[in-house]
């Protein structure tokens, strides 16, 4: 009886071996999500064989951008939703699930864009671009998405969840999540890493603080901290004659470089104004969506926070491109999306940290998917997946995935983007396999 038991084991470990990551420790409420492409669908019969094969395959759900530029471009209030109820439809059809995500924020212009939908064009004669878009320490006027102290974006974002919500609250069934764009690319930041600002990986990128709207937020924070001038000037160690005076940063490499954000109170107070305006939109948006989604779909709603992990370990400017980015500190903004009720979406759980210590990158993505993992664990917040970029010819990063997805218990993973599992004649690609090995649930 010894002698069976073990060769039973020793069995059992060799099957146990042949497991992909994701196979060995998987969250048992673990799913795996395709992201849809970027562009229109104009081939409905090839897009439904292709779900097909997806559905077929352990893949749980799509998710969709929802682009608003598509919806409410005409005008106003002047919703056309006859594209999606469409997608809608043929999604259901393949078996497959559906992850809406409302898109508030441009397509085009980053890392992977194939597309051109900026938001409607109307909402800029709403007030005055100072207000209403960002402004980086170089002067650049960025439009990918509405500034979150604009006082109208919480209005113009409600009025979309609203026309969302009456127009699919048929598809209850079929919408198993709903994510929130809360920023560039989709995701809650500042959109300091912009090509079209003169940026170029790695550089750490670029404060977006710099227009009158956010000049006036970040004056009226200090008055609510400081009360008084003189306060300001203690603290600082400044002599401000007024609350004018209060700016952001006038040299943004010198603020990194000569230590001022990490060790001066002004630093700190502006970093946490800096990091709080995200806390503060990530917080808006998310009462109104609950308001506009729960009743009807009673789904988890979700944000998405970008991997931001070069700079990391710079000797010069450590965490220099995550603070540009508005991650100033990430224990306080999980705190957010805890108190918001929103799940978690994290990306660059492909890379690794091979570049931690080499110049200019200092990039550490494996230790910032653990620190998020860890922090989202000990809130009790949902986390989910994704990868940075496409996993073409990549099988290690397939598995450098699935290794996180597994040793992390994450509840779901991403796969950033359904086009390249299929070739031009449809035939599935070997990344489709590899999908399917590594990132599939158990």
């Amino acid at each position: 009886m010894k002698k069976l038991w073990c060769v039973f084991l020793a069995l059992s470990l060799v099957f146990t071996a042949f497991l992909s990551p994701a196979q060995a420790g998987t969250n048992e409420n673990y799913k795996l999500y395709v992201m849809a492409p970027l562009k229109k669908i104009t081939d409905w019969e090839d897009f439904k064989k292709k779900l097909d094969q997806l559905k077929a395959n352990g893949v749980y759900a799509l998710t969709t951008d929802i682009w608003w530029g598509l919806v409410e471009g005409e005008g106003d209030n002047q919703f056309d939703w006859s594209y999606y109820r469409k997608y809608a439809e043929v999604v259901e059809a393949s078996g497959l699930k559906w992850v809406p995500i409302l898109s508030t924020h441009q397509c085009g212009g980053n890392v992977g864009d194939q597309c051109d939908y900026p938001i409607p064009t109307w909402l800029w004669n709403k007030d005055k671009l100072e207000n209403m878009a960002f402004k980086s320490e170089s002067g650049y006027i960025n439009q990918e998405a509405l500034a979150p102290w604009w006082k109208g974006t919480e209005k113009q974002y409600d009025e979309l969840y609203k026309s969302f919500a009456r127009h699919f609250a048929y598809k209850r069934e079929l919408i198993v999540k709903i994510y929130l764009s809360g920023g560039p690319a989709g995701e809650i930041r500042y959109p300091s890493y912009q090509g079209g600002d003169s940026w170029e990986y790695p550089e750490r990128g670029k404060l977006q603080a710099y227009s009158e709207g956010a000049g006036q937020d970040f004056q009226q924070a200090m008055r609510k901290k400081y009360a008084t001038l003189k306060n300001v000037n203690n603290a600082w160690g400044k002599k401000l004659r007024s609350w004018e005076d209060i700016e952001p940063p006038n040299n943004g490499d010198a603020f990194f470089t000569t230590g001022e954000v990490y060790h001066s109170q002004y630093g700190k107070d502006f970093m946490m104004w800096y990091q709080g305006v995200l806390e503060q939109h990530l917080s808006k948006i998310a009462k109104t969506a609950h308001k506009r989604f729960d009743p009807l779909f009673n789904v988890p709603i979700g944000a998405k926070i970008s991997g931001v992990h070069w700079k990391m370990n710079d000797p010069v400017m450590p965490h220099s491109a995550e603070y540009s980015a508005g991650y100033y500190n990430y224990a306080k903004l999980l705190d957010q999306f805890k108190a918001s009720r929103l799940a978690l979406t994290f990306t660059c759980l492909e890379m690794k940290d091979n570049q931690a210590y080499e110049s200019p990158y200092y990039s550490a993505p494996e230790t910032l998917v653990v620190q998020i993992a860890n922090l989202a664990k000990e809130r009790g917040i949902s986390l989910n997946g994704e990868n940075a970029l496409a996993l073409t010819g990549n099988e290690w990063g397939f598995k450098n995935a699935a290794e996180k997805i597994s040793t992390n218990r994450f509840d779901g993973f991403t796969l950033l983007r359904m086009d390249y599992l299929f070739d031009s004649e449809g035939t599935r690609t070997n990344e489709f396999n590899m999908m399917i090995h590594y990132l599939t649930s158990p």
